[in-house]
């Protein structure tokens, strides 16, 4: 389907056992990709403009209050590595406090 392998489709499977321990943005909750793996293209198109434009909306608020937007798990510094810029787990994901995680969907 979709010229996926078989184990690329796999990947996005979500399983009922997984929404419990999931964050809620994860990306295998987003309905508009869940409308396009059972077929429903129409409803798929309709989830994903709804959902460009819910992620506009939460930019113009951001901006509005000079909020910059920041990664949750992950901060950007010299991986000591490499060397070199990166982006490095910064912690607290595997909490699985969702508390404070933005409602993207």
């Amino acid at each position: 389907m979709y010229n996926f392998t078989s184990f690329a489709m796999q990947l996005n499977e979500l399983l009922p056992r997984d929404k419990e321990t999931l964050p809620p943005t994860d990306s295998r909750l987003r309905p508009d990709c869940r409308a396009l793996e059972n077929g429903d293209l129409d409803r798929a198109t309709a989830e994903k403009i709804r959902l460009e434009e819910k992620q506009r909306a939460a930019r113009r608020e951001r901006q509005k209050s000079d909020q910059e937007w920041a990664p949750r798990w992950f901060k950007e510094e010299m991986n000591p590595y490499t060397g070199q810029m990166d982006w490095l787990y910064s912690g607290g994901y595997w909490d699985r406090d969702w508390q404070e995680c933005p409602d993207i969907f």
